[in-house]
């Protein structure tokens, strides 16, 4: 906020609280007093005040070479882990010393692409649009081989039976229980023309056949003894040769969803509006390696492409490029008295979307999608209901405030994150990132920010960088892996509530908090003259810790310190503060400030 105090003469321009970035396509006389024309590697805290952003420091030594494709941080068996995706491999991450040792694989082949992980009943597993694999954490990565799915029960001897479940598309493995009648030793299984009889086994006590022929064109099996007769005794397990198994390893992106309960896994980001997602077995157990054929969900046209799915609430919201849609759990009846599972999705909005595929993050309860140009959050505001409805003012822009460095992005290219410990989230890419401040709803740009991913583990924020380093970004580092951060913060043009008087000034008052290495520069530009000679200030505390000689403070007060500037500006009608810093060695966190005034005759 800020306050004009009007003595006789004269009068103090206060700000208090500083509320980011504002860049006003109407010119920064019409923006707040608080919000910066210019801002760039200064961050807003919780309690609104004016903060050099965190510097980073590389951890260990890099083992590794090329990009990072994918980063992950979770629980993974019985531990939390953090693995990353680079050059065709995966490898497992130690935060505390930064060394990475590469996850062995059993005869699987990773490609060198664009990798996300999902975590899901103890197990990780990755997609990268070319395989589909799994790591429990303790032994080598495998591919994802499948469940085989029990498709008929209680068959007997000439074929039918109950059907039960549905073939899996990842594999062409299935089962069959059969129901002997004690003197057919022929039975017909449910398909022909399969590729091989995997095993037979009593059910009674796991004891395994092996006496018997198979016709597999003719789907058939011979017993050499025939069969003690009773229901669903023996187990088949075969293997027909065709699968559907590109369908899921050709997805780039999983939402973990089934209304209430988090139990399915739905798979998208083929390039198409479809969406599969994984079935239950028959004791009701989730499973990721379970894909019916027909559990698929087809949004909207086919011309445009699924972008974002998240899980909100009861509900999946499914964005496209172009448009939203809400998904809905429920049941339907099968003719033969069971009940399956049934997804139905009706549209959120006609016109707006998501632009960034797999970049749709949920903030807050509520998601945020890119759009535009624009973030744009989603949210119902009636009393009523949280679930996005259709209605169409539910897709709020955000970002009007960074509009001009959202429009320099390829949105279609940016990385997002959200920091829930921090409460900022982040839209990122080249070097530029445009951070919202969640709980000030305040927004600010950092550059020189080279990061290809961020992270975020036991309450600290890491990242990769563009050339594949590894480094714990926070406020104990003062640079960029030692080279100097450059931030600049500068008002808008004011003109103290009276944009047809002149003006005089000759004091400005900047209030510090006294931290170790507190240093910056204060200046002043007006409408008359450019930047004034700058003026360094600091309300440094000695610590040990952060011992620099060259740059030595003895303070130990830890009150807010307000130092004292004599800036002279004359004859001007608008006025501006400039902060500047361009260290490696301090930080700042600037509280208030104040500009002393005092009026003159009108403007010629």
């Amino acid at each position: 906020m800020s306050v004009v105090l009007t003595g006789d003469s004269p009068s103090v321009y206060k700000v208090a609280k500083w509320l980011g970035i504002n860049e006003n396509p109407d010119g920064d006389t019409e923006i707040r007093a608080g919000e910066a024309a210019e801002m760039e590697n200064f961050r807003v805290t919780r309690d609104w005040s004016l903060q050099l952003r965190p510097g980073y420091q590389v951890i260990g030594a890099k083992t590794w070479s090329g990009t990072v494709r994918g980063v992950w941080h979770g629980r993974v068996g019985s531990e939390n882990r953090t693995v990353f995706a680079c050059g065709g491999a995966v490898y497992a991450l130690n935060l505390t010393t930064g060394a990475a040792e590469q996850v062995p694989t059993d005869g699987v082949t990773i490609t060198n692409a664009e990798t996300r992980f999902f975590g899901f009943d103890g197990k990780l597993y990755l997609q990268n649009r070319h395989e589909y694999l799994q790591w429990d954490g303790a032994n080598p990565i495998t591919r994802v081989e499948g469940y085989r799915p029990l498709v008929v029960v209680a068959s007997p001897p000439q074929g039918g039976g109950t059907e039960l479940e549905r073939i899996n598309k990842l594999t062409g493995a299935r089962r069959v229980w059969l129901s002997p009648d004690g003197s057919a030793s022929l039975f017909r299984l449910p398909e022909k023309g399969i590729a091989s009889v995997d095993y037979i086994k009593n059910r009674a006590d796991g004891a395994a056949i092996t006496a018997f022929t198979a016709d597999l064109s003719d789907g058939t099996v011979t017993f050499t003894a025939v069969p003690v007769a009773g229901t669903s005794s023996i187990e088949i397990g075969y293997t027909h040769g065709a699968t559907m198994r590109g369908e899921v390893e050709g997805m780039r992106f999983a939402e973990i969803f089934n209304g209430s309960a988090d139990n399915r896994v739905f798979l998208y980001g083929d390039g198409s509006n479809r969406t599969i997602y994984s079935g239950l077995d028959y004791d009701g157990a989730e499973r990721a390696d379970y894909f019916p054929d027909l559990n698929v969900l087809d949004i909207g046209t086919s011309n445009t492409p699924i972008t974002a799915l998240i899980r909100h609430y009861s509900r999946l919201a499914v964005f496209k490029s172009d448009s939203a849609y809400s998904v809905s759990y429920g049941a339907i009846p099968l003719s033969d008295g069971r009940t399956t599972a049934a997804f139905y999705y009706t549209p959120s909005n006609r016109s707006v979307g998501n632009a960034a595929a797999g970049e749709a993050l949920l903030v807050e309860n509520s998601p945020r999608t890119l759009a535009d140009d624009a973030v744009i959050e989603w949210r119902n505001y009636s009393s009523y209901a949280a679930n996005l409805t259709s209605d169409e003012r539910q897709a709020k822009i955000i970002s009007q405030r960074v509009s001009s460095t959202l429009g320099e992005m390829d949105l279609g290219a940016v990385r997002t994150f959200f920091d829930r410990d921090a409460q900022e989230y982040y839209v990122f890419a080249d070097g530029t990132a445009v951070v919202n401040g969640v709980e000030t709803d305040t927004w600010y740009i950092y550059r020189d920010f080279d990061f290809e991913r961020l992270f975020d583990a036991d309450g600290e924020l890491y990242g990769f960088t563009n050339t594949g380093e590894f480094a714990l970004i926070s406020r104990r580092f003062q640079n960029d892996g030692g080279r100097a951060i450059h931030a600049v913060w500068r008002s808008g043009a004011m003109a103290f509530g009276r944009d047809w008087r002149l003006k005089y000034s000759g004091r400005v008052f900047v209030t510090l908090k006294p931290e170790p290495r507190s240093f910056l520069r204060v200046g002043v530009r007006t409408n008359r003259a450019g930047t004034s000679e700058e003026k360094a200030i600091g309300s440094g505390l000695v610590g040990y810790a952060d011992v620099s000689f060259a740059h030595w403070s003895f303070g130990t007060n830890r009150q807010p310190q307000t130092k004292k500037l004599k800036i002279r500006a004359k004859k001007f009608a608008y006025y501006q503060l400039v902060f500047d810093s361009n260290t490696d060695w301090s930080t700042v966190t600037v509280l208030s400030a104040d500009v002393k005034f005092r009026l003159a005759g009108e403007v010629k």
